[in-house]
């Protein structure tokens, strides 16, 4: 994020009363008025944000009164930054954009910094691409600027790795990241330096197949992450990191230290009032005694996290809906900029036809004007009936999610009661059916998380689904009598919410009965799993090196229920499916949609 530009202490009632009365006297300086403005607005900000916006606009207004370029420029980030403090994305990209165009006109070196800040809002409002667009430009803008401070070099390196972030582009988070420590060190920015080692951890986490020496070092760099935090005081940070370490020690295989981790994030979250911490908290917790066999406390806390979501969820919907208008009027206004720059544009080569024509096109130019302002008239009637068409869309797509979100907190509850059911059960075959119930349900509930979670509602990116089915199967599964490696190799093919669904039910079946029956007896084994587009389909390879068939023409128990699933499954996608040998040990299965 931008710099925090403090002149004065936010929300001090006396401070706000000394500066106010300073800006009345009649014979104050215009100097020493602009800096009393800014400081004024700057204290304003948490107590009364549209005051404050005017108090800083009049500041800007002086600035601009006196020609004094800098002090223009310097007002509208202060703006700048405030307005993204308060959210409020659509005035911050307006100063934002505003700062960007005075400090190209008078050849200021601050338009890296408006630049970067119109990404930071492009993120904000989900807009990544766009984001991405505005760091890139901002990189190639400061690099044109001598004497950037190095605390101000390395934010907008780490800006970069967030943003890669989001996207999912570890490779490019680790470069940045990377990139921005020696310039954190360099500045002594403790804040920065968790940043970086936070983000560093992150990325190892992520990296598929996870190893021993990857989620080492995710959890090496986390902890550096949390001490630094802790020593400084960030307390939201230290939250966020104790979650990110709590889920890498669980990983780990380390219950009892991910409890740990949890509880510290759960106190902090709780502390600071960041219900959406508390509900993250209570998962991680729930997980982790489930790990240790508490089954009964780990019902409970699962529960308590569900309700949590359940109750931001209905309070947000409100807030939800506002944020998509924000993104269409973030994205208008850029329009908009674009529009009357194109206008501006056109203009001047308008003047200049004119004054060559003028003698003898005084007709023309009345027809001109009277097309002209038809043609900015339907343009204004366009604009308002694509607010209108904004709106509903933004309306139909919260109330979609909520239908997601519904559908996949129930479809987890009925998972949760069959664990629940299964754990008071003496036969084991009951057990295991219930157990496979259970998974099926699970892979269903993900599919919408995924939609609920997504910026469109009728695709599911398969790569990002199956790796986190897999990930899930694979914690699952695993026993501590054998090391199974999982691989994958997964193409990103996009397809509608009923096939993705369909889809996943089909690898559930088949990796889970990989899991149970084709290493049996054996201490180690490797799965892989291949996901491929093909031109009017896709093909599917789940391949072990396990124990094999029975006989080479032997289908593997054709009449079990988990393979009648699975033909049946294959059926409804229209698509054929396979079963071989492989040379010398394993099964080798194909489902291929041509």
């Amino acid at each position: 994020m931008p710099a925090e530009n403090s002149l004065a202490s936010p929300g001090d009632s006396a401070t706000v009363d000394s500066l106010r009365a300073v800006a009345r006297r009649p014979q104050l300086p215009d100097s020493v008025r602009f800096q009393t403005l800014r400081a004024l607005s700057d204290a304003l900000f948490a107590q009364d944000e549209p005051e404050a916006r005017r108090v800083g606009e009049q500041a800007v207004q002086l600035a601009r009164h006196r020609r004094d370029w800098p002090g223009m420029a310097d007002g509208l980030y202060q703006l700048v930054v405030n307005c993204e403090r308060a959210a409020d994305y659509v005035a911050a990209m307006r100063y934002s954009q505003e700062g960007a165009g005075v400090a190209r006109v008078h050849q200021l070196p601050d338009e890296w910094r408006f630049t970067q800040c119109m990404g930071l809002v492009a993120v904000d409002t989900k807009d990544v691409r766009g984001g991405l667009k505005y760091m890139r430009q901002a990189y190639q803008q400061q690099g044109a600027v001598g004497n950037v401070p190095p605390r101000e070099r390395g934010g907008l390196l780490l800006n970069l790795a967030n943003t890669f972030l989001v996207m999912q582009r570890y490779d490019s988070v680790l470069h940045y990241a990377t990139r921005a420590l020696p310039y954190m060190q360099r500045a002594r920015d403790a804040r920065g330096l968790g940043y970086v080692y936070q983000f560093r951890g992150e990325v190892y986490a992520m990296i598929q197949p996870q190893t021993a020496g990857t989620l080492d070092s995710a959890a090496t760099n986390m902890n550096r992450a949390l001490r630094i935090m802790q020593r400084h005081g960030f307390r939201p940070q230290t939250a966020s990191s104790a979650l990110a370490l709590a889920r890498v020690y669980r990983l780990q295989g380390l219950p009892a230290v991910s409890q740990r981790m949890a509880e510290l994030a759960l106190a902090l979250a709780r502390e600071l009032k960041m219900p959406d911490y508390e509900a993250d908290a209570l998962a991680n917790l729930a997980w982790a005694h489930a790990d240790q066999g508490q089954l009964r406390r780990s019902f409970d806390l699962d529960n308590r996290a569900q309700d949590l979501r359940d109750s931001l969820f209905n309070g947000d919907k409100a807030q939800a809906l506002a944020q998509l208008q924000v993104r269409y009027d973030v994205k208008l206004l850029t329009e908009q900029k674009r529009a009357a720059e194109f206008e501006q544009r056109g203009q001047r080569a308008q003047l200049h036809s004119l004054w060559l024509l003028l003698g003898g096109l005084t007709t023309t130019i009345g027809v001109g004007s009277w097309l002209y302002w038809r043609l900015r008239r339907q343009k204004a009637l366009l604009a308002v009936a694509n607010q209108a068409n904004c709106r509903a869309v933004a309306e139909k797509e919260v109330l979609l999610q909520e239908i997601h979100h519904r559908v996949k907190n129930n479809l987890q509850l009925v998972s949760g009661l069959l664990g629940w059911q299964a754990t008071t059960l003496p036969e084991p075959a009951l057990v295991a059916a219930l157990t496979a119930s259970r998974d099926r349900i699970q892979s269903m509930a993900m599919v919408h998380e995924f939609l609920y979670q997504a910026d469109n509602l009728a695709e599911v990116r398969m790569d990002q689904y199956l790796r986190e089915l897999l990930d899930s199967l694979k914690i699952a599964l695993t026993t501590a009598k054998q090391n199974i490696e999982l691989s994958m190799n997964l193409a990103p093919v996009i397809m509608s919410p009923k096939e993705a669904s369909t889809l996943g039910l089909v690898v559930n079946e088949i990796v889970t009965n990989a899991y149970k029956h084709a290493f049996q007896g054996l201490a180690q084994g490797h799965l892989h799993v291949s996901f491929a587009s093909r031109p009017t389909g896709f093909q599917l390879t789940i391949a072990d090196d396990g124990t094999g068939m029975p006989a080479q023409d032997a289908p593997v128990k054709a009449h079990s229920l988990g393979m009648q699933l699975v033909r049946t499954l294959t059926k409804q996608l229209k698509a054929k499916l396979v079963v071989t040998r492989s040379f010398p040990t394993g099964t080798h299965m194909e489902v291929t949609r041509e």
